[in-house]
């Protein structure tokens, strides 16, 4: 067919050329026409070269100018200046294709046929035309306008069009019916842009013969002008068009892809979506799976025709070629050739043109998208391989995510699976929920817990009730729908890494841990939720009764000992002329370890009321230097006999502190004597205090600072928890492990917070920050 239509285009022209001889032997042109005759050839050459591809034609002021030629200069020089424009034209195309067109050069055969078949049809359009105009009385050459000559111009016009048209579809026609089609689609507009300028021939004509050359050669140059102009903007227009179209079709891709996880859906939509913006009757999407080593083909079309493709080994084929290097590949023509180039195998049928490109998800290749032509060299070129790889990149995400909602559902599937002995034998209540919120599996404990059937948790929405009266299974689990998805996102957003609190459940109100941990696959990502509630009502009551107990012993020992102290100091009194030596020393310990005694009662009685929020604040201006000074008095019988300084240095005009002066003068006490417990023979300890002009509003620092042996960094978050103490650090007496976590409770009462810097060798130092002003007393905290 190839041969035929190459055959039938040269011998055509060959044909007309000899036709042309003939015509200029029986009637030789006038040699003065020379200028204006080569002045034309430019012109048909120029808005040839500069018109736009339009279906299978091309638009352009090209019969325009060969009506004009033909009205000013005749039928035999105007049919040299078709003749010879469309060979030069050929020849242009051949050098300067693919910047004129964006398309690669085609081979010299298929320039010269299309060369020979343009000149063709100009030829005996511009002929054929002449014979209508001087048949219907037409004078050549046009010099005035008469409307004589109206009925004359409309047959040249008409004939002309006509023949050209229709050479075009004869020639397309052999080429195959595709192109026959596609030209024949494109003919209306073809008609409306070269019919719609055809009227400006005859002024073209008047121009030369009533002004003269030079005013011609002026209107030519306004007329490459136009031409040129008239190219921009229908270029723009169907950049604009196919934009549109495309960005119509890629935003129907992403709908589709968006609106199903299902693969053979979603890779369909694709090939809908494709066939809409370029030939698609060759076309497949290959499926690579690394751990199998394989490609399949879920879709493959062929002539338009869904067919079945068996799966194969990956080897060395175009298809594996951009699996490998991760790139588009566009093969305008030459397949073979560039096949053999690129060392690969053409696997199938051999096309015509080829291209393929790749679906990524990061840097993994999940498959490629290709398109195939068997017969037509070019019938894509980089303009589709863009739009393409654009929606490959789509399908890259959709099949990305219709994997992951796969290895989702196999990993949820799988944990209720191992969870399911845990479920059965387990004493703690548990609930597996999928990322929805509806049950996935609970076991016996739990429905016992919550006085329900096992049967009626099971694929149950968590947030739903199963009728108007019954309470959402959220509320029956101790959760409102803000703290559900308060403690959600917290786990999504890794605050934290489980969610605990005791909440009460069931008809009996037994007192339940509940904690909430999210459930996640190997690669991290949350796939549901795990609920496990473990009945801690004994928990409670046993922490209750020790409660109880641990009030009821310091009433009953604050009494004995307050009787005791007071008892001390009498005797102390009566016999404190007579009493002398080992007497005097023994009534002195005796009075400092009921103060001790004493002292460790009234603490774990105000950490009881601090803890339970009983404890009232009676906030008083306190003047902090004068604190500091009373605290390291009181302090330095202790620190005497060991030989530590007690230093202090307060920041001058410090403002007064409003707090409870009580509780904070206990607190910095507990601090300093702490200090001097661990200080070292001849060492020091600093009490000092000063603004914090970092914090808004200012805090006020207290601080208490040693040169002692330092607490090492794995001790210090258990210092403030009751009767907790550094083990690997000794100091000169024995603690009770209630001091820091008084202070700790003193000072969160007054909306301040303590802590501990310290290095192991290097001493340490407690930190207080309290906040200047109180609230007003009366509430308690």
């Amino acid at each position: 067919m190839t041969r035929l239509r190459y055959l039938t285009a040269i011998g055509g022209a060959l044909v007309l050329l000899a036709a042309l001889i003939r015509l200029t032997a029986t009637m030789p042109p006038d040699p003065a026409i020379l200028p204006p005759w080569a002045l034309f050839c430019v012109l048909f050459v120029f808005t040839a070269t500069f018109g736009v591809p339009l279906g299978e034609g091309l638009v352009s002021l090209l019969p325009t100018t060969a009506v004009a030629a033909y009205l000013a200069m005749g039928p035999v020089p105007a049919g040299w200046v078709t003749f010879i424009g469309a060979l030069l034209h050929g020849l242009i195309r051949l050098r300067w294709r693919e910047q004129l067109e964006g398309r690669r050069g085609s081979s010299g055969t298929e320039v010269l046929a299309l060369a020979a078949v343009n000149a063709t049809m100009h030829t005996s359009s511009v002929l054929l035309g002449g014979v209508a105009f001087e048949r219907t009385g037409g004078a050549l050459p046009l010099v005035q306008a008469q409307g004589a000559n109206l009925v004359p111009l409309v047959s040249l016009g008409v004939t002309y069009l006509f023949v050209n048209y229709l050479l075009a579809a004869v020639y397309l026609a052999i080429r195959g019916r595709a192109h026959l089609r596609r030209y024949l689609r494109s003919l209306p507009r073809l008609l409306l842009y070269e019919g719609t300028t055809l009227p400006f021939a005859p002024l073209m004509a008047l121009v030369l013969t009533d002004l003269g050359l030079m005013q011609f050669v002026v209107f030519s140059l306004i007329l490459m002008l136009g031409s040129l102009v008239m190219r921009s903007l229908a270029l723009t227009s169907q950049r604009l068009q196919r934009r549109v179209q495309e960005l119509d079709s890629l935003q129907a891709v992403g709908q589709a892809l968006s609106a199903s996880l299902d693969i053979e859906t979603v890779l369909w939509a694709i090939y809908e979506q494709v066939a809409r913006l370029m030939p698609a009757r060759n076309f497949y999407v290959a499926l690579y799976d690394p751990e199998t080593d394989e490609v399949s083909f879920p879709l493959a079309i062929e002539d338009g025709e869904r067919v079945r493709w068996r799966s194969r080994r990956a080897g060395n084929g175009l298809t594996e070629y951009v699996l490998r290097t991760r790139t588009p590949l566009l093969i305008p023509r030459d397949v073979e050739a560039r096949v053999r180039e690129l060392g690969v195998d053409h696997i199938g049928r051999p096309a015509a043109c080829w291209l393929g490109v790749p679906m990524l998800a990061g840097d993994e290749a999940l498959g490629v998208i290709a398109l195939q032509s068997y017969t037509i060299p070019e019938a894509y070129d980089a303009s589709h391989r863009e739009v393409l790889t654009t929606i490959a990149a789509q399908a890259a995400v959709a099949l990305q995510n219709a994997r992951l909602y796969a290895r989702t559902d196999e990993a949820l599937a799988r944990r209720v699976q191992e969870l399911n002995s845990i479920l059965r034998t387990t004493r703690e209540g548990m609930m597996l929920l999928n990322q929805e919120g509806r049950i996935v599996a609970a076991n016996r404990a739990l429905a016992d817990l919550l006085g329900l059937p096992q049967s009626e948790l099971i694929d149950h929405p968590l947030t739903t009730p199963r009728s108007e009266r019954e309470t959402p299974l959220l509320q029956q689990i101790g959760y409102t729908p803000e703290g559900w998805e308060a403690d959600r996102q917290a786990l999504i957003q890794g605050e934290q890494d489980h969610k605990r609190t005791i909440v009460t459940l069931g008809p009996q109100g037994r007192q339940v841990e509940r904690t909430l941990t999210p459930v996640r696959d190997r690669d991290g990502t949350i796939t549901g939720w795990l609920l496990v509630f473990r009945d801690v009502t004994e928990e409670v009551e046993l922490a209750r009764l020790k409660e109880d107990l641990t009030y009821m012993l310091v009433h009953d020992l604050r009494s004995p000992l307050t009787v005791l102290k007071g008892s001390l100091t009498l005797l102390e009194h009566a016999l404190a002329d007579s009493v002398e030596g080992d007497t005097a020393e023994l009534l002195a310990m005796a009075h400092r370890n009921t103060d001790r005694i004493l002292r460790m009662v009234n603490e774990l009685l105000d950490i009881g009321k601090m803890e339970s929020g009983r404890l009232s604040l009676r906030p008083e201006p306190i003047d902090v230097r004068t604190l500091l000074t009373e605290v390291a008095a009181r302090l330095a019988p202790l620190a005497i006999p060991a030989n530590i300084t007690l230093e202090i240095e307060v920041e001058p005009d410090l403002p007064p502190l409003h707090a409870d002066s009580n509780l904070i003068g206990r607190v910095v006490y507990n601090l300093v004597d702490n200090a001097v417990k661990f200080a070292p023979e001849g060492g020091w300890v600093r009490l000092w205090a000063r603004l914090d002009r970092e914090s808004t509003p200012e805090n006020l620092l207290i601080g208490v600072s040693d040169n002692g042996p330092g607490i090492p960094p794995e001790e210090q978050p258990r210092l403030f928890k009751k009767f907790q103490q550094a083990g690997s650090v000794g100091g000169r007496r024995v603690g009770t492990g209630l001091g820091l976590p008084f202070c700790k409770l003193a000072v969160e009462a007054h909306g301040g917070r303590i802590w501990v810097e310290s290095e192991p060798g290097k001493g340490s130092t407690f930190v207080i920050s309290l906040p200047l002003e109180q609230q007003p007393p009366g509430g308690d905290r």
